[in-house]
């Protein structure tokens, strides 16, 4: 499985395989760096048979590996040794060609942004007009401090892929649902049969999301930005009950085999993403996946562009191709999600998605996670923390 879970805390070792045209990259080619499988080799290789010069595609595993790339392009290069200086073909280890773009997840985007690790695209109006704007004004952040340069609300990215947090269950856990979904809202999982049986993931901000969700109707806090340790203090005062109630439902955090703990009836529902629980049911057919009609939680894969990348007409024209309707419903079945231009209501869906066992209204009501204030990760830690060994 793509593991897309270890948002905050994991990290991965790079592993890169370069899907080149001809014998080796080129100069002037077009580089794209893409999460294996996001986006199917029938759309790279139509798009590459349109291009009017070479496209480079180098894929990647993980999506938390982006990230480490970013900052190693942004380090100095290496000198080489002092015995190495006096041979005079001898020359320091040579810098990783930096792609144009590069595939990353949303949760990474406001550290890129404030680690100077990324610059703003610049999109034609016609190719922006394909995004809907609820997704505009999350990619539009303000600059980094000192950034003076760069316009505020500047767009930091471009989503091509949306996945949307599910609920998978076995239904022969829950006899008195009958052939009906035993998860209505959110707040099911707090039913009393599922006690000790459920597969949250282990992480902080999607589980006290959730509990925000079941609270407010939001999976992000309702304060003004930014907070202060004291506001963020209240905030998480007001969580510690309903978490600790949460809890006891809880039989693993588990971001990585909860599904496998699923199938092997370990537990009786599991919270994951839904690209990893439709893959799974392809193999397993006695479960079942719902979205409560409330809405969810949304997790996008991004075009972002590192810094000191050339914004080249082919990026651009890279960027507005998956936004076509064929490419994008393409990369939805592949990727097991959605793209962000069938996000708007009252959007017609290609035939080929209408199928979908995931309600597309309840997609539409979803949101993605708003970056938080240092003082309210810090209480979200703490809280955690005190939940699960208190």
């Amino acid at each position: 499985m793509i593991n897309r879970r270890t948002l905050l805390f994991g990290t991965a070792g790079l592993a890169l395989s370069s899907l080149l045209t001809g014998c080796g990259a080129t100069a002037n080619a077009l580089r794209v760096t893409l999460l294996e499988g996001s986006v199917p080799a029938e759309v790279l290789k139509r798009f590459r048979q349109q291009a009017e010069s070479p496209v480079d595609f180098q894929m990647i595993t993980q999506l938390e590996t982006v990230f480490q790339q970013l900052q190693r392009w942004q380090l100095p290069p290496k000198a080489p040794t002092f015995s190495l200086r006096r041979l005079p073909w001898a020359q320091g280890a040579p810098r990783p060609a930096t792609s144009n773009l590069v595939s990353l997840g949303d949760y990474w985007l406001a550290e890129a942004i404030a680690q100077d690790l990324i610059e703003p695209l610049d999109l034609p109006t016609e190719t922006l007009e394909k995004l809907p704007v609820a997704w505009q004004q999350f990619v539009s952040r303000e600059a980094r401090s000192g950034s003076d340069q760069i316009a505020a609300n500047a767009l930091w990215a471009a989503p091509y892929k949306v996945q949307t947090l599910v609920i998978a269950y076995r239904p022969d856990q829950f006899p008195q649902a009958g052939s009906r979904s035993p998860f209505k809202t959110w707040r099911d999982l707090l039913q009393p049969q599922l006690r000790r049986q459920l597969a949250l993931p282990d992480h902080p901000r999607i589980v006290l999301g959730l509990l925000q969700k079941m609270q407010s109707g939001s999976f992000n806090p309702s304060f003004e930005m930014p907070a202060d340790s004291a506001s963020a203090a209240q905030l998480t005062d007001s969580l510690i009950e309903p978490f600790t109630q949460l809890n006891q439902q809880v039989r693993t955090y588990d971001s990585d085999t909860s599904l496998k703990a699923l199938v092997n009836q370990d537990v009786a529902a599991v919270v994951g993403w839904s690209g990893d629980v439709m893959a799974a049911l392809q193999q397993y057919r006695e479960l079942k996946v719902v979205i409560p009609a409330e809405g969810s939680l949304l997790s996008a894969d991004m075009w972002v562009r590192p810094k000191g990348a050339d914004m080249s007409a082919a990026a651009k024209k890279w960027i507005a191709f998956c936004w076509q309707t064929g490419p994008a419903t393409q990369i939805s079945i592949a990727g097991k999600g959605l793209s962000p231009i069938f996000l708007d209501r009252g959007v017609s869906l290609p035939g080929a998605l209408e199928d979908s066992p995931l309600s597309i209204t309840a997609i539409q009501n979803s949101e993605p996670l708003l970056p938080l204030p240092a003082a309210v990760q810090t209480a979200y830690l703490n809280l955690w923390q005190q939940v699960r060994t208190g």
